[in-house]
C-alpha cells in the first residue's frame, strides 16, 4: 500500500478572484498524447487520497473521459446547463463508482466541435469558479482554439501533456505560445498597452524581439510602470509538463529540457511534474474498459502517477475557509 500523499486544500483569499476549488487543466497541442488518460488518472489518484474531486470533460464534440472511468455516457451535462436559465452547474454533476470522484461531461453529442459561443463559455467558467471541490480537473480539447486556451488559463495548475516525438514537442511549444499570447491579450487593454504592443510586434526584427520573453522585456523598457505591472501579472502564470509514453532515459529527461527552454523562451515559471512510461497494462485495461489505477495497482504507471501527484500537491498553502 502506497503512503498517503498529504493533500492541501486550495488556498483561498477573500476578496480575490481565486476559485473555490484548485483547478487543474490538461491541454496539449495535438490529439493522441494521452490528455484524457492523464486527466482521469489525476482525478482518480486525488479522489483515492481522500480529496473531493470533479473531473470535467471539456472536449466539446469528442468527449470520452467517462469511458476511462468505466461509466456510461451521462444523461445530463453541460449542454443541459446551458439550456437552463436559473440552475447552477452543480445540478448537472453526476457521481461515479469511485468514492469522492464526480463527473461533469459534454459527451451527449449536442455539441458540434467548437460551437461554444463566448457567452456560454463565460457562463461555464464563472460557474466552475463557484463550485466547492478540493480539486477540479479539466480535460481539454486538443489544439489552440480560443475556448480551449481560456479554460487552460482558468487553471491554477495548467498542465501540457506531450509525447517524446518531434511533432508532439513542436505542437506543445505552439500550444504554450498561443496560451502565453492569449493571456497577454487579457491585460493589454486594461493596462493601456495595446498600441505599444502592436507597434513592437510590427517592428520586432528592428527591436530585437525573438521570443515572448523578449517582448515582455521590450514592453517593460518602453511602458515604465505598466510594463512592470504586465510582467508581474504574467509571472502569476506557470506551465507544467508531463511526458507520456516514455520509453528511454532520454525520453524521461525530455521534460527537464522543455522546462528549461520554456523558462528562457517565455520568461515565466515552468515545472516538469514527471513522466509516464509506455505500459502494456494501460492499453490492456482500456480494452477491458477499466482504469489501470483500479485494475493494475502493481503496474509501473501506478507508481509514476503517485510521484506526479506528490509534486502537484506539495508546498500547497492551507486555505482560508469559504463562507
Amino acid at each position: 500500500m502506497k503512503d498517503r500523499v498529504q493533500l492541501a486544500r486550495p488556498y483561498i483569499l477573500r476578496g480575490t478572484s481565486r476559485p473555490h476549488s484548485h483547478i487543474i487543466a490538461v491541454g496539449g497541442g495535438k490529439g493522441g498524447v494521452g490528455k484524457s488518460f492523464l486527466s482521469s488518472s489525476l482525478a482518480i489518484s486525488l479522489a483515492r487520497q481522500g480529496a473531493k474531486v470533479l473531473l470535467c470533460d471539456l472536449d466539446f464534440g469528442a468527449a470520452n473521459v467517462h469511458t476511462y472511468l468505466n461509466e456510461p455516457i451521462p444523461t445530463i451535462g453541460i449542454s443541459d446547463f446551458l439550456k437552463s436559465e436559473d440552475k447552477p452547474i452543480s445540478d448537472f454533476v453526476v457521481g461515479t463508482q469511485i468514492s469522492n470522484l464526480f463527473l461533469l461531461s459534454c459527451a451527449d453529442d449536442k455539441f458540434n466541435g467548437f460551437d461554444l459561443d463566448p457567452v456560454s463559455k463565460s457562463r461555464i467558467m464563472a460557474q466552475l469558479y463557484r463550485l466547492n471541490f478540493d480539486y477540479i480537473v479539466l480535460d481539454l480539447s486538443a489544439g489552440t482554439h480560443e475556448s480551449t486556451l481560456d479554460f487552460f488559463l482558468l487553471a491554477e495548475t495548467p498542465i501540457v501533456a506531450l509525447t517524446p516525438e518531434p511533432v508532439s514537442i513542436e505542437n506543445a511549444y505552439k500550444f504554450m505560445k498561443a496560451a502565453f499570447y492569449r493571456r497577454l491579450k487579457r491585460f493589454e487593454r486594461q493596462l493601456e498597452l495595446k498600441t505599444l504592443i502592436s507597434d513592437l510586434m510590427e517592428n520586432k526584427e528592428r527591436v530585437g524581439i525573438k521570443s515572448p520573453k523578449d517582448l515582455l522585456d521590450a514592453i517593460e523598457l518602453h511602458a515604465d510602470d505598466n510594463g512592470q505591472r504586465l510582467r508581474d501579472l504574467m509571472q502569476t502564470f506557470s506551465f507544467h509538463f508531463v511526458v507520456n509514453q516514455a520509453r528511454t532515459h532520454q525520453d524521461y529527461q525530455l521534460g527537464l529540457s522543455i522546462q528549461s527552454v520554456a523558462r528562457r523562451y517565455f520568461g515565466v515559471k515552468s515545472e516538469y511534474l514527471g513522466h509516464l512510461e509506455y505500459d502494456n497494462a494501460v492499453w490492456q485495461c482500456l480494452r477491458k474498459q477499466t482504469h489501470v489505477l483500479l485494475d493494475a495497482p502493481q503496474s509501473q504507471t501506478y507508481g509514476l502517477l503517485f510521484n506526479i501527484i506528490r509534486r502537484l500537491t506539495q508546498n500547497r498553502e492551507e486555505p482560508a475557509k469559504v463562507a
